[in-house]
Order: C-alpha cells, then sequence, then structure tokens
C-alpha cells in the first residue's frame, strides 16, 4: 500500500508540473486535528489549471506546529463545480495522495494516506482569490483540516 501510495503521489505531483499551461500559487494557514494531534499549520499550494474544463491538480506543502511538527506534502486532482458558481463564489471538490512526516520529542513516523476535500473559493478581484476548504483524512492521514488561503493568477 505504501509504495502504491508514493507511486501515485509522484505521479500526481509530476502532472502537475508537466501539464503547467496555466499556473496559479497561493498560501494556506489552518488547524489540523488528530488522534492527540492538535496544529496551527501553515503552507502554499500551486494550481495546475486547465487539466480539463474542471479538473485540476493542486500540489500542496503544509507544515504544522503544535503537537509536535507535521509536514504534509499533498498531491489533490480537484473537481469545479462551475455549474453552481456565481459571479463570485466557485465550489470544489476531490481528494489525492498525502505524504506525512511527524516528530515530537520522543516519536517520528511517515506515513502515506488518502485524502478527501471540499472547498469554496470568493474572487476578490481579477488576480486573486479567498479559499477555504476542509479536508478529511483516511488512514494515517489527520482525521481534520481546516484551511482559509489566498491565490494568486
Amino acid at each position: 500500500m505504501k509504495k502504491a501510495c508514493t507511486v501515485l503521489c509522484a505521479l500526481t505531483l509530476l502532472a502537475g508540473t508537466a501539464a503547467a499551461g496555466d499556473l496559479a500559487w497561493g498560501a494556506r494557514v489552518g488547524y489540523t486535528h488528530g488522534d492527540n494531534l492538535d496544529q496551527f499549520h501553515f503552507g502554499g499550494h500551486m494550481i495546475v489549471q486547465h487539466l480539463t474544463t474542471n479538473l485540476h491538480v493542486i500540489p500542496s506543502l503544509e507544515i504544522g506546529v503544535g503537537d509536535g511538527t507535521l509536514v504534509a506534502l499533498n498531491g489533490d486532482l480537484v473537481y469545479e463545480f462551475t455549474e453552481l458558481a456565481t459571479a463570485k463564489w466557485g465550489f470544489y471538490a476531490g481528494g489525492g495522495p498525502v505524504l506525512t512526516y511527524y516528530t515530537n520529542d520522543v516519536f517520528d513516523s511517515t506515513d502515506f494516506a488518502l485524502n478527501l476535500l471540499a472547498g469554496t473559493t470568493f474572487d476578490v478581484g481579477a488576480t486573486k482569490e479567498l479559499m477555504a476548504e476542509v479536508r478529511i483524512g483516511l488512514e494515517d492521514a489527520p482525521i481534520l483540516k481546516l484551511t482559509l488561503g489566498l491565490t494568486f493568477f
């Protein structure tokens, strides 16, 4: 299972950089919760747009601090629901593999897992948008992540 997740994560990230026709990037912050884990996280993301009209690859890196340190590398495939969008609001859902490294004073581990996510965007100008996202972890990923971010086009 770990080898399959490793290959899936690598392919998702490679697809994102290979199809880099229209890139956007952004910063993100939020809250991470898991078994014996409550953290503040921060990081960044890159959006590869127009894989198809509504399908995007969004790799992201998040660093959580608080109960130890958690580094998460996400390789998400996201579907944008354009039929639900309004002039300013957009909605998306998806998921993908995550590679995590966790360490504290007495323990460290590296895990591969899967995430499911749903989010919304709000246009704040021609070149940027706000995003809010809920991420549910499967297997060895953190149980819940709540994230806010800003994306620049």
